[in-house]
């Protein structure tokens, strides 16, 4: 069975298809590990798994040709390109795009974040060796945060010790999750407070991305193309040729108004923690094991799910 990985970095592979068909000899693709690993990938998949995936990306491609007028101007043979894939390390620094073309004589470059029917942001660890706050907004943790986490992890590493399963943990949520995420809160916030102005701009620029860029969400039947222009490096004009869509510049959140367990009914979670920032930025941080047996590491599935207004989403049905 191909796994979730597989299949994203297949339809990487069938963006770089769709792009190099439209634009032919004035995009040159840059051969890498990555390149070849995607390809690998794309041939691992059902023929009609690979017919739906160049279906979404040529979709993809006719969004950006709307906004891009690099593009035009290469596809008229005024400009050479080049392509590049982008090993996933590359996000461990807050760079999110998968693709990337360049006009290398004039700097310009475009950035995109191919996603197959998922939208999460990225998949960041929890331990007490990580170093959350320096690694993802230049802010160390205190140790404070460290010895309030410490008996929890100590448990988990005895229990690794003896092979014991996460589903055998009674009560994993209280024991385990409560109590890190609780931790997690209290440090986020804390920090936010010494650091005005830098937490919550630091941490949406490592979750969502330090360079503008497209983010491409394959769908059934549909292709969405949302666009994150911080930095208002995309939909640039060129020799004379202007953008037919016009992006809006982002404003990054500068401080977190709340931070808390997500309610329901009147119930709070044990496992999810809601973000609300200003500017309209909302993000949900859900804590959960990834592994069979337990290890002394959890991982967040981190999602955006609130948006300022002028976050432009486009769509495209095929």
């Amino acid at each position: 069975m191909v796994s979730q990985k597989q299949s994203g970095k297949a339809f990487e592979f069938a963006m770089v298809q769709a792009l190099q068909e439209k634009l032919g000899k004035s995009c040159n693709p840059i051969e890498s590990k990555a390149l070849a690993g995607a390809a690998t990938d794309f041939s691992l998949q059902e023929k009609t798994r690979q017919k739906e995936d160049l279906l979404a990306a040529s979709a993809a491609v006719g969004v950006l040709f709307q906004s891009e007028p690099y593009l035009h101007s290469a596809l008229q043979g005024d400009l050479q390109l080049e392509m590049s894939l982008q090993l996933d390390r590359a996000g461990a620094a807050g760079d999110v795009r998968d693709l990337v073309l360049r006009h290398p004589e004039t700097g310009w470059e475009i950035g995109i974040s191919a996603k197959h029917q998922h939208e999460a942001l990225k998949h960041s660890r929890l331990s007490n060796q990580i170093d959350f706050g320096f690694k993802w907004f230049g802010l160390p943790c205190t140790p404070d945060y460290f010895s309030e986490i410490a008996p929890v992890f100590e448990h988990l590493y005895l229990c690794k010790a003896r092979g014991i399963a996460w589903s055998q943990i009674d009560d994993k949520e209280a024991s385990i999750y409560v109590p890190i995420l609780k931790a997690f809160q209290r440090e986020v916030m804390n920090l936010d407070r010494l650091n005005p102005g830098v937490v919550a701009r630091g941490l949406a620029s490592y979750l969502i991305g330090v360079f503008d860029f497209y983010k491409v969400v394959k769908l059934k039947n549909e292709t969405k193309v949302q666009v994150f222009n911080f930095n208002g490096t995309l939909n640039q004009p060129v020799k004379g040729i202007q953008s037919k869509a016009k992006l809006e510049k982002l404003k990054l959140p500068t401080r977190i108004v709340e931070l808390d367990f997500r309610r329901k009914d009147n119930l709070a979670s044990n496992t999810t923690l809601d973000m609300i920032c200003d500017n309209g930025w909302q993000l949900s941080f859900r804590l959960h094991n990834a592994s069979t047996l337990v290890e002394p590491s959890l991982k967040f599935d981190i999602n955006l799910e609130g948006r300022p207004n002028n976050l432009q989403t486009f769509s495209a049905i095929w």
